[in-house]
């Protein structure tokens, strides 16, 4: 899908990118994007990275959408579909296992700061929607309640707050859901 980024480097442009699915041999630029974009962060603690070996499951295994132009990938949103797996944000919201498997984790979503204010979060969102297996029918999210930048868009594309509590070794976090 073609967009256009109405903002480079937080000036107005009319950038032509291409919204599209990732494929296991990109995992490479996903994982190289995700550490310069928090290399740059100013509060590091609000995003967790992934591994690459991580990152390459998500594509080969669930879903990963990516906005780019040629080459460059500016924008991803990672998302893994854990089924029984205690990873899956569904078990730390009290939901009955046995219906974990209709969760997916919207698990990463990053956005180069060249690129910010364009609603790419949003929009891959909206591209990833149909293309999320039939028998998922929520998402589940973390976010740092100290990044008021990834909460304010979570909950703009119709996610909830469900709890809060501390993830990842001992990071503070809001847990988020929503209803497909």
């Amino acid at each position: 899908m073609e967009l256009i980024l109405h903002k480079v480097c937080g000036h107005p442009a009319q950038q032509a990118v291409t919204l599209r699915r990732c494929t296991p041999d990109e995992a490479p630029a996903v994982y190289a994007l995700q550490n310069e974009v928090h290399a740059a962060m100013p509060h590091p603690e609000w995003f967790v990275t992934d591994t690459l070996e991580h990152i390459t499951g998500y594509i080969a295994d669930s879903l990963c959408i990516g906005v780019w132009q040629g080459s460059r990938l500016g924008a991803y949103l990672t998302f893994y579909y854990c089924g029984q797996s205690p990873h899956n944000y569904a078990a730390f919201l009290g939901v009955p296992q046995a219906e974990w498997p209709h969760w997916a984790n919207a698990d990463s979503a990053v956005v180069h700061p060249d690129w910010r204010g364009n609603g790419l979060q949003r929009r891959m969102l909206e591209a990833a929607l149909p293309l999320l297996p039939e028998s998922i029918t929520h998402l589940g999210a973390t976010v740092s309640p100290a990044n008021p930048y990834s909460l304010s868009n979570a909950l703009a594309c119709g996610f909830t707050i469900r709890a809060r509590r501390e993830m990842y070794g001992g990071f503070d976090r809001y847990l988020l859901a929503k209803e497909l």
